[in-house]
């Protein structure tokens, strides 16, 4: 499996991965990782009490610099909400909850319809005066959830353009040096925030800061600077990833096979989400004793991944399996279980406003044929990083 970040499409290595058996085992940093690819056995395994995702699990050769489970902290400064289990868990999520609340779901959903009607206004400017290909990646469907997830939390305006530049380091570059410094980068400007927390509009930062009443009180600092990394990433990253995938498979294909309709919209993006999982491998499992899991012998301590893009797809279906006018056929790309995606209904909004948006503002909008379409990715993490299209 591809493990090392590049320009390239990890999809049909995945796939291909899992046509070797139900359970594979990998090379990974000179040891081995299993991988669990049925999608049966995977959602046994995303479910499993004896799977652990307790960041205090991780074994010491697999903390190098650079990777996402090396940037993780120590345990005794902050546990994140997708590597803790049990009670640290349940509280971390309970203290998420009142912000991704159906109101405030509701509030936030207007403040990205103002945000998407904004780009599409300087989109259809910048097309009136310089006609020709854009790269939708960069131009626009990145940029909804990052000037979103900017906003929610409550970061001054130069965050923004700050914020991108590390994290397309950090997730995707092979230079692991850089890597480092983009992990230290991300951490040392949200601990600058937390601590100085003046140039900060309210939003969820100092929402996190004020609570310090009621059973779950006494949040750290430690504990509001990795909360914040955690919704930067999973925030902004992967629902831009969904936009593009989203808009990807509908720019491939004429105007009249489109989703025009609200419901046909919901259901484009459930297909997306399916197809094109932003995790195709999701965070680190590890097995709290020697596992039974179809047959296969997974071995205590042993790191597991489970491989959601296996799992969302049927007998025989290939990387290119998307299906207009589907709803996503039950996919797993939020996960199961205690750990399932808290923030789901909101990135689902983000999308569909997104998609909707631009498609009825550039109705005839083809995929551009001067510069090719490009992905990057790794075995964990996958995106669109060009998307040509002519806008009219």
């Amino acid at each position: 499996m591809p493990t090392d970040p590049g320009l390239f499409d990890c999809m049909p290595d995945l796939l291909a991965a899992a046509r070797v058996a139900p359970v594979v085992r990998i090379p990974y940093l000179g040891r081995h990782a299993w991988v669990v690819c049925d999608p049966d056995l995977v959602r046994a395994a995303l479910t499993h009490p004896k799977l652990a995702k307790d960041i205090g699990r991780v074994p010491d050769w697999m903390r190098r610099p650079g990777l996402m489970v090396g940037s993780q902290p120590d345990p005794k400064y902050a546990r994140a909400m997708i590597m803790s289990d049990g009670d640290d868990h349940a509280r971390i999520r309970r203290l998420h909850t009142p912000v991704l609340s159906p109101r405030n779901t509701e509030r936030w959903g207007a403040r990205v319809a103002v945000k998407v009607e904004g780009f599409l206004d300087e989109l259809e400017k910048a097309a009136s005066e310089r006609p020709g290909e854009i790269n939708v990646v960069t131009d626009y469907t990145h940029r909804i959830p990052l000037a979103f997830i900017s906003e929610m939390l409550g970061l001054p305006p130069a965050a923004e353009r700050r914020l991108r530049a590390i994290t397309d380091v950090m997730l995707y570059s092979s230079d692991y040096p850089a890597r480092t410094e983009a992990v230290g980068a991300l951490f040392g400007a949200v601990r600058d925030w937390v601590r100085d927390p003046a140039p900060l509009a309210e939003g969820v930062i100092t929402g996190l800061l004020g609570s310090a009443e009621g059973p779950d009180a006494a949040v750290s600092e430690g504990e509001v600077v990795v909360w914040t990394v955690g919704m930067i990433i999973t925030g902004y990253e992967t629902t831009g990833s969904l936009i593009s995938a989203s808009l990807f498979e509908a720019l491939r294909r004429p105007p009249e096979e489109r989703p025009r309709t609200d419901e046909e919209i919901n259901r484009w993006v459930e297909e997306a989400l399916r197809v094109h999982p932003p995790f195709p491998h999701p965070t680190w499992r590890f097995a709290t004793e020697d596992i039974d899991l179809g047959g296969y012998l997974i071995p205590e301590g042993a790191p597991v991944q489970v491989s959601i893009a296996a799992a969302n797809r049927g007998p025989g279906e290939d990387a290119d399996c998307f299906a207009a006018g589907e709803p996503g056929r039950g996919h797993l790309s939020f996960g199961l279980g205690a750990h399932y995606c808290i923030g789901a209904t909101l990135v689902r909004l983000e999308a569909r406003l997104a998609v909707r948006g631009f498609l009825s503002r550039f109705p005839r909008a083809r995929l551009g044929t001067g510069t090719p379409v490009s992905w990057e990715s790794e075995w964990m993490i996958r995106r669109l990083s060009v998307l040509p299209a002519v806008l009219s």
